[in-house]
């Protein structure tokens, strides 16, 4: 890493966090700063890190503790000092993904059953579309439970949801997904999942789904796919597929994940 390409990562803005009046030793605020440059993909691997001296003169700090921070690196295994070639980063970035708990899922749908009401459009064992077949690798002539509904908060319809689910038989009284969330009907005949994946997009509204919403064709919608799976001896099962679709005018869908 050229002076050029450190001095300006550092700026004079972060060098005002390296302070003798904040609690922790000068050199741990420096390894701290530039572990965190390292951590995050800010430093990649194979980039120099500036010399000593030039890190002192950077933080306005003595070239002993710019050296303690850099020692603090290496014994972390973050960087590698070399004679003649300077110190590299030898950490490797790579981006981890959000995760949430099952049960976080879980309890977020539940919370927008709770707080909105259901209109049930479909309710019945259907051959699905061949792409939903393939999802769940069926049979020629296989069924699933299909469900399609609308939900509404206030009296604006702001979601269209269409679910597929197998190992259920639909029920005869199809108002329960009104009053009721699907995973709770799940926990009822003994369904337990414990992997959810989601894949968020976009998409333009279709003339059943704009019919259903109340929206013009094409009005842009937030898709949300979420497939479902419980556990199977030693192997995952899907059991569940619904595509939602949501008016972003109306509705907002928002995440707080931490990273692990």
């Amino acid at each position: 890493m050229s002076k050029t390409s450190s001095a300006t990562l550092f700026t004079s803005n972060l060098r005002r966090h390296i302070s003798a009046a904040l609690p922790a030793p000068l050199y741990h605020q420096l390894y701290s700063l530039i572990k965190n440059y390292i951590l995050d993909g800010s430093l990649h691997h194979g980039d120099k890190l500036p010399g000593e001296q030039e890190l002192a003169e950077l933080f306005d700090v003595s070239r002993i503790t710019a050296k303690r921070a850099v020692n603090e690196l290496a014994a972390e295994h973050l960087v590698e000092r070399a004679r003649g070639r300077g110190t590299h980063i030898i950490y490797k970035y790579s981006p981890k993904p959000f995760t949430a708990p099952v049960i976080g899922v879980l309890e977020e749908i539940e919370s927008m059953a709770e707080s909105s009401t259901s209109t049930v459009l479909e309710c019945d064992m259907v051959k699905p579309p061949q792409a939903i077949s393939t999802e769940f690798g069926l049979k020629r002539g296989d069924t699933l439970m299909h469900l399609a509904r609308t939900r509404e908060r206030g009296g604006r319809k702001f979601a269209y949801l269409d679910s597929w689910t197998i190992g259920i038989q639909a029920p005869e009284n199809h108002d329960i997904f009104s009053q009721q969330s699907r995973y709770q009907f799940f926990r009822d005949h003994d369904i337990h999942i414990t992997h959810i994946t989601q894949i968020i997009s976009a998409i333009a509204a279709s003339p059943i789904v704009a019919k259903h919403l109340d929206i013009e064709v094409g009005t842009p919608l937030l898709s949300l796919v979420r497939h479902s799976f419980r556990q199977n001896a030693e192997e995952e099962e899907l059991v569940d597929y619904i595509n939602a679709l949501f008016n972003p005018e109306l509705f907002q869908y928002q995440m707080d994940h931490k990273l692990d």
